[in-house]
C-alpha cells in the first residue's frame, strides 16, 4: 500500500503562486474612496466596532494600509507612476462588493455607488487576465517575467 507523506505534501496553486488582478494606482484610489465611504456609513449606523474584512479579519483601514504596502513595492518595480500595477487578489475584490452593498443601503454619496459599481465591473473584467504573484519581504508583488530577448537581426553593409 502506498500512502501520501504528510511531511512533505504538494502545494495547491493558489499556495505556490497565488493569481491576481493588476490594478493601477487610479484604481487604488477609487478603491479606497469606496471603502472608507461605506466604513463612513457604517459608523453611523452601527456601533464604534470597525468592519472586518478578509480571511485575517482585518479592519477597512488595515486593508487600505495593505494596498498602500503593495503600492509602495510596486513603485520599486516599476517607477512610473502610470505604468506600475498592483495585485488585487479574488477575495479581496469582495471588500468593494460589499463596500457597494452599503452604500446602496445606507444613501452614499452621489456618483460614489456609480463609480465603485464600475470599478466592480472593470474588476471582474480583469479576473480572466490574472497574473501569478509571489512575496518580497513579506509584500505581494507581480511574479517577474521571464527576460525579453531581443530579435537577432542581420545588418547588411551600409545599414546602421
Amino acid at each position: 500500500m502506498f500512502r501520501r507523506s504528510q511531511t512533505n505534501p504538494t502545494p495547491s496553486p493558489e499556495q505556490s503562486a497565488p493569481e491576481a488582478i493588476e490594478i493601477t494606482l487610479a484604481d487604488l484610489a477609487a478603491l479606497e474612496k469606496a471603502l472608507l465611504e461605506a466604513h463612513r456609513l457604517r459608523g453611523q449606523w452601527m456601533s464604534e466596532r470597525a468592519p472586518y474584512y478578509g480571511p485575517g479579519l482585518i479592519t477597512v483601514h488595515d486593508a487600505i494600509a495593505l494596498l498602500y504596502q503593495r503600492a509602495g513595492a510596486a513603485s520599486v518595480a516599476q517607477p512610473d507612476p502610470q505604468r506600475a500595477r498592483l495585485p488585487l487578489f479574488r477575495h479581496e475584490i469582495k471588500w468593494l462588493r460589499d463596500a457597494i452593498t452599503t452604500m446602496e443601503r445606507r444613501w452614499a454619496r452621489d456618483g460614489l455607488v456609480d463609480d465603485a459599481r464600475r470599478l466592480h465591473s472593470r474588476f471582474n473584467l480583469l479576473l480572466g487576465q490574472a497574473r501569478a504573484t509571489t512575496h518580497v519581504g513579506g509584500t505581494a508583488v507581480f511574479a517577474s517575467e521571464p527576460p525579453q530577448v531581443p530579435e537577432a537581426r542581420v545588418i547588411l553593409s551600409g545599414e546602421q
